[in-house]
């Protein structure tokens, strides 16, 4: 099912197509002639709900279209899930409900017999069969409350059963290095599916989320790792700053190369250092980062490693 959202900012269109699938939601994001498109799994509620969240913030998407989505989202849920409730419920209860009345009838129909014999060797009709019909309807009525007493009590047990084992799942907490981390997050990102990144991992101070990462690791580590989400570099504890920095510069460069074509650095620079006076000119960077960063040969990444000195041949 494909659902359009559509703002007019003056002269600015902005769209956002969303198709909601069974198992994924296909986001494509349109304003202006900014244009971004990624795929984001449903298998969990709340991984979804923080990934389309980091989608939002990511390419600031306007209020209007956030609030809008959020409310379709929600109805659908809401209603998809009263329905799949009701059907659940009606065919569990039609089955308890037939088994129930069988037994009822079943127990009615032996007392009437029991009693009819009983009277016809007796010569006290219709004492006996009375009484059998009666006892059959008491004996049918406690039965069948019984079945539904039990199959509730069960369901109700399974369901704390299950809730207890969610709750009290938890890993334990490792020692590991940047190492353990980024071998961690090759092999789950070697499972994604298609269009799905690993910036679902980062939260919104970079830190990482080791919850999907735990099986991979046999734990959760005992301190805290970031991540770019731009880059996917990975830093240790004291340096988150870092992290934050070159996604900062990263989109300020990509938004510089998209304006002019050309990366902000000085030429003959053999160092292919990032040049924040030109951002700042150009209104790409709000404020001068305290750390010089370079960039790569890798489509234009940026980093904070120093590289070496480009060989003259001399």
């Amino acid at each position: 099912m494909k659902k359009t959202f559509l703002k007019e900012h003056g002269t600015i269109s902005e769209m956002l197509e969303l198709t909601n699938e069974p198992k994924w939601f296909y986001l494509a994001y349109r304003k202006g002639d900014f244009e971004k498109a990624t795929y984001i799994l449903k298998n969990d509620p709340e991984a979804a709900s923080k990934a389309l969240e980091q989608f939002f913030n990511e390419y600031h998407v306007s209020e209007n279209i956030r609030k809008d989505v959020e409310n379709y989202l929600k109805s659908n849920q809401d209603s998809h899930s009263t329905w799949q409730d009701f059907l659940h419920f009606l065919v569990q209860m039609l089955s308890l409900n037939i088994m129930a009345g069988a037994i009822f009838i079943l127990a009615i129909f032996g007392g009437y017999k029991l009693g009819a014999s009983f009277d016809l060797n007796q010569g006290m009709f219709p004492l006996f069969t009375i009484i059998g019909v009666l006892g059959g309807m008491v004996v049918g009525g406690l039965a069948g409350y019984l079945l539904i007493y039990k199959h509730t009590a069960a369901k109700k047990r399974k369901t704390e059963t299950k809730t207890e084992k969610v709750a009290t799942k938890t890993w334990p907490v490792i020692e590991a290095d940047i190492h353990d981390v980024r071998k961690a997050i090759r092999v789950y990102s070697d499972k994604l599916p298609k269009g799905v990144y690993r910036t679902i991992l980062v939260k919104d101070d970079n830190s990482i989320d080791f919850e999907p990462l735990a099986p991979y690791l046999g734990g959760t580590p005992s301190r805290k790792f970031y991540m770019s989400k731009e880059t996917y570099d990975i830093f240790e504890e004291n340096q988150r700053e870092i992290a934050v920095t070159i996604d900062r510069v990263q989109k300020a460069v990509d938004m510089y190369v998209k304006e002019h074509k050309q990366y902000p650095m000085l030429p003959y620079d053999p160092l292919n250092r990032v040049n924040y006076y030109q951002l700042l000119q150009t209104k790409c960077l709000d404020s001068q980062p305290e750390i010089e960063l370079y960039i790569t040969d890798y489509d234009g990444l940026v980093t904070h490693i120093k590289p070496k000195k480009k060989s003259t041949g001399q």
